[in-house]
């Protein structure tokens, strides 16, 4: 499936610096900044949810560092 997308002319101009820098397509470098964005997106909403679980749970949230000295790894 085709999409259109318009840009100024700075914005295009910025788009194939980048593509050309990483020796990519400027329809590359759209499509993972537009699929970043969404799974970026995605996992402030999956984090929001699990921290409102949390605190009605009233459960407690441990550090990488505490989590593992419990576990006995650190």
């Amino acid at each position: 499936m085709a999409v259109s997308v318009r840009f100024n002319d700075s914005e295009l101009g910025l788009l194939k610096e980048y593509a050309s820098l990483y020796n990519v397509s400027v329809s590359d470098v759209i499509r993972k900044a537009t699929m970043e964005m969404i799974e970026d997106s995605m996992d402030v909403a999956i984090l929001e949810a699990a921290m409102e679980r949390i605190s009605k749970e009233g459960s407690k949230m441990y550090t990488f560092e505490e989590a593992g000295k419990e576990l006995g790894f650190l």
